[in-house]
């Protein structure tokens, strides 16, 4: 999930409604502004490998002492996906644990090194006191599907292709049957659609569904970790119905201003979801996604 609209952070950047949660012995989750999940995994060896690392500095330092409460060095840290509510604070756990490996997919590294969204960038102008001068860029890249093995902890990184993002890189651990998925799942909070690609991201679900058939426990990018079903199955109703909505109401109105209004209604209604950013236009911006996509002539919606 990006930060689409950025400047309520200047205002509103704060850890009063952050907390950590031990999901079990070894894992653990912060969860920053917006639900922003920051997890980490004690390592065999005695170490930890972190995933993403939070949307502006203030969460970032946040998530960094309950990283260091645990008080092990980090080995390696794993970015899921190229927005920037998960690869912001890279620099900050990169001067802590210097030695620690960032690895990223080549999708996902050349989106931060680039600012291909303009993120960054917008970033730097409408909150500069929450977000670093130079974006940190991870320095391992992910050349396809690749196994990883990481101070004695086995790791399955595969690149699932476009669908929340451009590109997004799940991590699955085989021995505990964890399940990290960045924005592929967001559990009961608005997706962000922006990328007008729900039809591959619920293709992507299936793949992955099917690629991790002894994967337990599912932590998303956004929300409560939770059983892998039940948060894949949550994911697909969530997708299926907005793509519904959006195909019902550009039959009915065309790609009309007054359709994407009612399309936004509904799915406000249907989901009384958390918003990820503190934009309180996320459905709409996602709406708009979804019009883009649907304007292709292949998916257009027949009257």
């Amino acid at each position: 999930m990006p930060t689409v609209d950025i400047a309520w952070q200047a205002s509103s950047a704060h850890a009063e409604n952050s907390q950590v949660a031990a999901v079990r012995t070894g894992v653990y989750t912060y969860k920053g502004q917006g639900t922003v999940n920051t997890h980490w995994i004690e390592t065999p060896g005695g170490g930890l490998v972190v995933i993403d690392v939070q949307r502006d500095l203030v969460h970032a330092r946040e998530a960094l002492a309950a990283v260091r409460a645990v008080g092990k060095p980090v080995r390696a840290i794993l970015i899921t996906h190229g927005h920037p509510d998960h690869y912001t604070g890279l620099g900050i756990f990169k001067q802590a644990f210097p030695e620690a490996v960032v690895y990223a997919s080549a999708v996902t590294e050349n989106t931060i090194r680039t600012d291909a969204y303009g993120y960054n960038a917008a970033e730097q102008k409408d909150a500069p006191e929450i977000t670093p001068r130079e974006f940190a860029v991870p320095g391992r890249i992910l050349e396809g599907d690749v196994t990883l093995t990481i101070d004695g902890l086995l790791l399955i990184a595969r690149e699932m292709g476009r669908a929340e993002a451009n590109s997004v890189t799940v991590y699955y651990a085989p021995v505990s049957r964890d399940l990290y998925v960045g924005d592929l799942v967001m559990n009961r909070v608005h997706a962000f659609m922006g990328e007008g690609a729900t039809g591959e991201w619920l293709a992507a679900l299936d793949r992955v569904d099917a690629m991790f058939p002894n994967a337990r426990v599912v932590h998303p990018g956004h929300g409560d970790s939770g059983a892998k079903q039940q948060l894949l199955a949550d994911q697909r109703e969530y997708l299926r119905t907005v793509r519904g909505f959006a195909a019902e109401e550009i039959a009915r109105s065309g790609f009309t201003a007054a359709a994407k209004t009612a399309t936004a209604r509904r799915i406000n209604e249907r989901f009384r979801y958390v918003n990820p950013t503190g934009n309180a236009d996320i459905v709409a911006l996602g709406v708009d996604g979804l019009f883009q996509e649907f304007s292709r002539p292949t998916l257009t919606p027949i009257p």
